[in-house]
């Protein structure tokens, strides 16, 4: 299995870890982000943009990395710092991808250190194999954005795209939703019935695969007692539950990832009544 595979399960793996803790008092993105103490001042989410390239670039020859990524300032402390700490935890992650056993307790601010890390490695290997052609054009690029914002909940989004060598490139989305309290919010904590949302998650994965009316399993993907597992990145947005499945996350690689939609009239029975939207 190409080493990716497993790089990615882990980060996903980490990540998925990551928001079930993230509702923890934490260290801030940024060292701006102790500045913005006001109980009394709204929440706002505010974007920050890294850019760096190594020192080796030659013609096609380079690594390049560019992060966009989201600072909370503001709104009830609890909120935001569980949003910081989400996107510190996610930026510091990306290392894992070309190290599985990666520190990944660097003080300061996330998005420089991640963005160092990666241009170490690439150096690194440069100099291990000076001749291959793996070395040419490594990347990294991680963008962020707010899907949904209301008074009783904030749900974000991160993509990282990238390339260090090997057969291809890799992508991963990773979608959370918080509530007022900073509680990252689990699939049973919005829902009241998982086995009805399942049933049209399904429907709808079927529509948006074009597949036949075969057993998943029959038709490539991965499935627990015969079912779609739900993804792993999941939030609530303006127009309903998103869900989305990354490559490798239920069918191999070659697949790419699955994104689905359940629009609030169809879901709007199974969600808990304080997440029904007011309008």
């Amino acid at each position: 299995m190409h080493k990716y595979t497993f790089a990615l399960l882990a980060l996903v793996g980490s990540l998925l870890l990551s928001c079930q803790s993230s509702s923890e008092t934490s260290t801030p993105a940024t060292d701006a982000d102790t500045s913005a103490t006001q109980t009394g001042q709204e929440l706002n989410l505010r974007t920050e943009r890294l850019q760096r390239q190594s020192e080796l670039c030659q013609a096609d020859t380079c690594a390049k990395v560019e992060i966009q990524y989201l600072i909370a300032e503001g709104g009830p402390t609890a909120l935001r710092d569980s949003l910081n700490q989400y996107v510190r935890r996610y930026l510091l992650r990306q290392q894992l991808t070309n190290n599985p056993d990666a520190h990944l307790n660097q003080p300061g601010n996330p998005a420089e250190a991640t963005a160092k890390v990666f241009l170490q490695q690439y150096a690194q290997a440069r100099k291990e194999f000076p001749e291959a052609a793996t070395n040419m054009g490594w990347q990294l690029t991680i963008t962020s954005e707010v899907l949904y914002q209301t008074p009783a909940l904030v749900s974000v989004q991160m993509k990282a795209v990238g390339y260090s060598g090997g057969a291809h490139g890799y992508a991963m989305t990773t979608m959370q939703s918080f509530d007022s309290t900073g509680h990252a919010l689990r699939l049973a904590d919005m829902v009241t019935d998982t086995v009805a949302l399942r049933q049209l998650m399904e429907r709808e994965f079927r529509r948006v695969r074009e597949l036949g009316s075969q057993s998943f399993e029959a038709q490539g993907f991965y499935t627990q007692a015969g079912s779609l597992p739900f993804p792993q990145n999941l939030a609530l947005t303006a127009k309903g539950l998103h869900l989305y499945y990354n490559a490798y996350e239920v069918n191999a690689y070659a697949f790419g990832p699955t994104e689905l939609l359940l629009p609030y009239k169809q879901i709007k029975r199974l969600l808990q009544p304080a997440y029904v939207p007011k309008s």
